[in-house]
């Protein structure tokens, strides 16, 4: 995938065809996070983690015990991580700071959020060879596998990666009955689908330093990729008033002073905010009310 700015030169490149090993692409969207992240250090610790769970589970295990071992081998002091398991991290738990999102952070600190637990869980099991994709709530990220009867099982990883069930979940997220019709939320992803996910961060990245044209463009691709991928959806929108406030309001306080000829985008703009809002909405998503 590739995103470009208004001045034409290429900013991000995710190669997608990848997308069945969610390792290399976590490595490749971090490198583009943070270009100085030690990527080989961290591939071989990842693939140390999956060595101790693979040799506790043992080579012929079920898909659940080697759920287990990925549970104990991350959330369990032992020598497989050096007697620092990994935790929540209560001071960044939604991941505000998009460098906790990386897996070198996680790595480093031991403490993690609804992106990278998730994220990090989903690589262990997958090197273990267990089916298992990554699924969504609102603002949120979570693991599912499959298990040996066959059985989709949801994991909550800020939470021990104890098993939920799509019910508690929906009711602790304030997840629609239409959005999960519709796919948008607690969707079992294909690979291609769960990779978009661990993408998505470049869509923050963009957002935070206020790039609206790599927004839409990532965005766009992701939602290629997962048409009802409600986040990159409400991405659109959100840089699209990201350019009304940039290119409008911040310059011309008063909007009599705007160019005649500049007017059409600005109503450009305004449509297609509410369009990506009003199509989340018919969708199932809602905006979540202040506490």
């Amino acid at each position: 995938m590739a995103a470009v700015r208004e001045d034409s030169q290429p900013t991000m490149q995710v190669d997608f065809e990848q997308s069945s090993d969610f390792l290399s692409i976590k490595l490749a969207v971090d490198r583009l996070l943070a270009p100085g992240t030690p990527t080989e250090e961290t591939r071989e610790a990842v693939e140390a983690l999956a060595a101790a769970a693979s040799s506790m589970a043992g080579d012929a295990a079920p898909p659940s015990r080697k759920i287990a071992a990925v549970r104990t081998v991350l959330y369990q002091p032992g020598p497989w991580n050096d007697e620092r398991p990994f935790g929540y991290d209560h001071d960044d738990p939604l991941g505000r700071n998009l460098d906790n999102k990386l897996l070198a952070t996680y790595l480093r600190t031991r403490e993690g959020n609804c992106v990278s637990m998730p994220i990090l869980f989903a690589i262990l099991a997958q090197k273990l060879g267990v089916d298992v994709s990554l699924s969504t709530a609102p603002a949120h990220v979570f693991v599912k596998f499959r298990d040996e009867t066959g059985q989709i099982v949801n994991l909550e990883t800020t939470s021990g990666a104890l098993p939920a069930r799509d019910e508690w979940i929906a009711g602790q997220m304030g997840v629609t009955d239409e959005a999960i019709e519709n796919g948008i939320f607690l969707k079992t992803m294909s690979a291609e689908e769960s990779a978009a996910v661990i993408a998505y961060t470049l869509v923050e990245q963009a957002m935070a330093e206020r790039r609206y044209s790599d927004v839409h463009v990532v965005a766009e691709q992701l939602l290629e990729i997962n048409p009802v991928f409600v986040e990159a959806l409400l991405a659109t929108g959100s840089a699209w008033w990201g350019i009304i406030q940039t290119e409008f309001v911040e310059k011309y306080p008063d909007p009599n002073d705007i160019p005649s000829e500049l007017r059409p985008r600005l109503q450009h703009a305004y449509r297609q905010n509410a369009a990506a809002f009003e199509r989340a909405e018919a969708l199932g998503w809602r905006e979540p009310q202040p506490e």
